[in-house]
């Protein structure tokens, strides 16, 4: 990848999904901060950029099971996967988490507070990403659809409909931002998905399932937020689209 150091890291990112698990390492978030440099990252974060590019390059030799070129998708055909995918997961993990949470406060809680803020964060922040998903999956991503249809683009893009589904679309990647700042405070909280070294198979289970949750709503947030939606609102009349 030529020129990494003066590429925002959400493009590096959308180039080669195997950064992100490197800018996950160092807690640098590649979603909804994603227009910073690695320099300005590093100098943020207090991260060595020596260290970092060479975790990159590291990444960047491995086999790419998951790797695809999302930016060169069909809007219709993302708007898909992100439905299918990884809606599909948070909707179905999103209950089991609950259920162990409530065990592990339930054992722990009066020792361990931290855990009390983690269970509130999680049920806060899932009851606000339930109404996020609904609203893609019923406004946004159907509106997409129709757009990415050829007799239908341009009467819809000159409606003043387009307008409306442009500022929840706005309102959409300012919940993005909102989910991850509560990620953070969970990852903090839970010592980056660690449990300590006496805790049951319950407590480990609890704080794997929360990490998984993480690593996919990130990747599911980046999508939309660097590349979707976006590419979405940037349409104009007559302009071919993928």
């Amino acid at each position: 990848m030529k020129n990494i150091a003066e590429l925002p890291i959400s493009e590096i990112v959308s180039r080669d999904y195997r950064a992100a698990l490197v800018f996950r390492t160092f807690g640098i978030d590649f979603c909804c901060k994603g227009d910073q440099t690695i320099q300005e990252a590093c100098t943020q974060k207090k991260i060595d950029p020596q260290l970092l590019f060479e975790k990159l390059v590291e990444a960047f030799t491995q086999p790419a099971e998951d790797h695809f070129d999302y930016k060169s998708w069909p809007l219709t055909l993302l708007a898909n996967y992100i439905e299918n995918k990884h809606h599909a997961m948070l909707r179905e993990r999103i209950p089991l988490i609950r259920k162990f949470l409530k065990r592990v406060v339930k054992v722990h809680g009066a020792h361990e507070p931290q855990l009390k803020k983690i269970k509130a964060l999680f049920e806060d922040s899932t009851e606000d990403l339930k109404r996020h998903l609904q609203q893609e999956e019923l406004i946004v991503f159907p509106f997409i659809r129709k757009i990415c249809t050829d007799e239908e683009r341009k009467k819809l893009l000159l409606s003043p409909n387009f307008q409306k589904i442009r500022e929840l679309i706005y309102q959409l990647m300012e919940d993005h931002a909102q989910e991850g700042a509560c990620l953070e405070k969970i990852r903090r909280l839970s010592n980056d998905y660690n449990p300590p070294s006496y805790a049951c198979n319950t407590y480990k289970v609890a704080f794997a399932l929360l990490q998984e949750f993480d690593v996919n709503l990130q990747k599911h947030m980046h999508l939309e937020h660097n590349i979707l939606f976006p590419e979405a609102i940037s349409l104009k009349p007559g302009q071919s689209i993928n």
